[in-house]
């Protein structure tokens, strides 16, 4: 073969070559667990393609079965709630939560110990509830501080407190509520109406009903001074600020059941900032 044909026949092996390499790397990150994650989140908020949920459970699904935790959780939650497939799924949404929590995921862990703690579709197990809802407690997480806080009223009352405040801190008005509570009845912690007043105030401020009661009750029993009041309440709206900051700053935040009493689960087009 004449020189000048070998080196066009090589430059062109050179180009169809480095042509099939991009198209593989393509390939196979548009297959990467990450990568289907983000195409089913891209469906199920309505991003670049137009919003389809059973496209985005399909996505999650080729996504969980190689083992990604973000996946498993959105899987999780679709079958848990009932969402698009039919059928009692309960078991299959916990097996999910429970494997994305191996991960170190929080969110994971908190939906995990929520399930086992509420008994929802499957059999209620307190061990097994603290034993994941510690988990994301461990890592801070709010709604698995006050689930956790929540379980341990019952069985080791010193510890709930605690446990409470780290989740009123991130902006949990039911959590606001139950610190402020033990903080005036003094139930696991040393009693203080002061201090009482001041988280009463930012959870009923947060509209939860239940602080309400409680607040006008410490207001007309006389046990504080109107100083004091004054005082509590300017805490409480400095507070406040504070907490708003947390929520804005936690981003996993905007779903009806967020404030409930017991927290229903984030739903997937949120959980991205929930991780």
């Amino acid at each position: 073969m004449p020189r000048y044909r070998y080196e066009r026949f090589a430059k062109s092996c050179t180009i169809i070559c480095s042509l099939l390499l991009l198209v593989s790397a393509a390939l196979g990150q548009s297959m990467s667990p990450d990568a289907l994650y983000e195409r089913g989140m891209d469906a199920v908020t309505g991003v670049g393609a137009s919003h389809n949920e059973q496209a985005g459970l399909d996505y999650f699904k080729q996504s969980a079965e190689l083992g990604y935790g973000p996946s498993q959780i959105a899987l999780g939650y679709y079958y848990e709630t009932g969402t698009i497939v039919t059928g009692s799924q309960g078991q299959p949404s916990l097996d999910l939560y429970k494997k994305a929590a191996q991960q170190g995921d929080p969110l994971a862990a908190w939906l995990a110990g929520r399930r086992y703690y509420l008994g929802n579709n499957v059999p209620r197990d307190l061990d097994a509830a603290r034993k994941y809802l510690k988990m994301a407690a461990d890592q801070n997480n709010a709604f698995g501080a006050y689930y956790l806080g929540r379980l341990m009223a019952d069985r080791d009352p010193a510890k709930a407190p605690a446990l409470y405040k780290i989740a009123a801190e991130q902006g949990l008005p039911q959590a606001q509520y139950l610190y402020g509570k033990a903080l005036k009845d003094g139930k696991g912690i040393a009693k203080d109406l002061a201090q009482a007043y001041v988280w009463l105030t930012v959870s009923a401020d947060a509209n939860y009903s239940l602080a309400g009661p409680e607040l006008a009750e410490l207001h007309t029993s006389g046990a504080l001074s109107l100083e004091q009041i004054n005082e509590a309440r300017t805490k409480a709206h400095e507070l406040e600020q504070t907490v708003i900051r947390a929520v804005t700053a936690r981003g996993c935040s905007g779903w009806n059941g967020e404030f409930d009493e017991l927290p229903t689960p984030p739903p997937p087009s949120l959980q991205r900032f929930c991780h």
